[in-house]
């Protein structure tokens, strides 16, 4: 297969292979704003020219679902395009599109003759707070770039396995790090500050039991401090637990519902710092939650491990009496006139009703209330006894049935001819595709299948370009993947 090597202006970035990615991509992080705007070429240092090809540049955007400005170069090189688009793939992340399907590129050769700006994208101005426009994914190296044959054949690069975003409490003066990653050689660090006016007259807002991560009360303010972290599946426990959402979709295996509070009317002053999108902060406050089921053989503690921060410097939304955590409750007063704009919303979750309401339930333990909101909260305790600890973990394991539950069905990818997933056992095997709102746009098969991997064919037919959901049920268990269908 040809092999394409993509010279991107990259600093300090080298690579031991056919490839070379060289230099760095001339990005901006600070309170100004960000631009991004890769210099780069492409190098056939392979006995085959190219025919044509594509060119797709990811990159996301702190402001998430604003567009950014983009600015196409229409001179030199660029002329040379047929095309040069910017495309939305998620709330948060965006590509650039470059086809140069009429371009040949003769082989032991570089297109351009040296690295060349092609376009230029840049953080709309309205925005003070600090963000920036970055590549996608970063941190570990200029890798969202990626090449195509004008056929849609991969020859360099990778597209990128997008993950939702949610929002973790976290400990009020402590330092949101994303995981350590640095670009450009500055640390960057995301949060978001909310805060609720609740109500004026003989405001009850209040925390009883131990104060959790990121949330305190302040006079009527109710205030809470997130920090930003993407996953593609949220890690289980043992109990059911909540996080904030901010991104189109919760991360697979979670559930999405929503609170509005209606907040002080008079001289109400609700506040927000940072992108909290999809969450509104206006008049009254719409907060959106990731709701993360319970699995009865999980032996995690506590959902987060210390992989971005300190696992004692987060609170989680939940309500479970065990040793090793502290329980707390946070009362919001809500507004005590004209009450209709406080709700609940939860999402059609099931076409199966009662196990629909059973959900619900669930929820409204964590978190409920009418005309006023109790949110139920858990912080790991710092200074647990190993011997709770371990006492935890087996209690866990042994209050679940003795049989062996079988492997999760897995999707390893889609494209427009076929659906590849890995079974751990044999079953009733139903697979589909669903659009990010839920609406399922194709049933692929309903039959039943024996373990391994399987290229299950279907036909795209006229379903669009955009971001979608694989689904497989099997043997009581689903799975689900986000992909980009091309």
């Amino acid at each position: 297969m040809k092999k394409l090597c993509l010279s991107v202006l990259l600093a300090a970035v080298s690579m031991s292979s056919a490839l070379t990615v060289v230099g760095s991509p001339n990005d901006q992080v600070g309170t100004s704003g960000g631009i991004f705007s890769p210099s780069f070429r492409i190098s056939t240092q392979r006995s085959l020219g190219v025919n044509g090809f594509k060119v797709y540049f990811y990159f996301s955007n702190d402001v998430a679902n604003e567009m950014p400005l983009f600015i196409p170069e229409k001179t030199g090189y660029a002329a040379d395009a047929k095309k040069i688009e910017l495309q939305r793939v998620s709330s948060h992340v965006w590509r650039v599109m470059l086809d140069f399907s009429n371009t040949n590129i003769p082989s032991n050769s570089y297109y351009p003759s040296s690295p060349t700006v092609f376009f230029t994208a840049l953080i709309n101005g309205a925005n003070k707070y600090n963000h920036a426009l970055r590549p996608y994914p970063w941190g570990k190296g200029f890798h969202n770039a990626v090449v195509e044959s004008k056929d849609g054949e991969i020859l360099d690069g990778q597209h990128p396995n997008l993950r939702s975003r949610v929002g973790i409490l976290s400990k009020n003066g402590s330092v949101c790090k994303s995981g350590g990653n640095t670009f450009g050689g500055t640390t960057v660090f995301q949060d978001v500050m909310i805060s609720l006016n609740s109500e004026k007259s003989g405001c009850t807002s209040a925390i009883s039991g131990p104060i959790p991560n990121g949330v305190y009360v302040s006079g009527r303010n109710v205030n809470f401090k997130y920090c930003i972290y993407e996953f593609d599946e949220l890690p289980r426990v043992s109990y059911d637990y909540a996080v904030l959402r901010l991104d189109e979709n919760c991360p697979i295996g979670s559930i999405p519902f929503s609170r509005t509070h209606d907040t002080e009317n008079s001289n109400g002053s609700n506040t927000v710092i940072g992108p909290a999108w999809p969450n509104v902060i206006g008049k009254d406050v719409t907060l959106e939650y990731c709701f993360v089921p319970k699995d009865p053989n999980a032996t995690r503690v506590y959902p987060l491990d210390g992989t971005y921060t300190s696992d004692y410097n987060t609170s989680v939304f939940a309500n479970v009496n065990k040793p090793n955590l502290a329980v707390s409750t946070l009362h919001v007063d809500d507004e005590d006139s004209g009450r209709s704009s406080d709700s609940w919303y939860y999402y059609e979750l099931s076409e199966d009703k009662a196990n629909e309401k059973k959900i619900i339930d669930r929820m409204k333990i964590i978190m409920d209330g009418d005309d006023n909101t109790d949110y139920h909260l858990v912080t790991r305790k710092q200074n647990l006894a190993k011997s709770a600890e371990v006492a935890d973990a087996h209690n866990s394991v042994n209050s679940s049935y003795v049989a062996i539950a079988p492997l999760a069905p897995a999707i390893k990818g889609l494209n427009r001819s076929a659906v590849a997933v890995e079974l751990q056992s044999a079953g009733d095997a139903k697979i589909s595709i669903a659009g990010i709102n839920g609406a399922v746009v194709a049933n692929i098969t309903e039959k039943n299948l024996q373990p391994g991997v399987h290229q299950i064919k279907w036909n795209a037919g006229m379903v669009p370009s955009g971001r979608y959901v694989v689904k497989i049920e099997q043997n009581g268990m689903v799975n689900a993947k986000n992909v980009i269908l091309k």
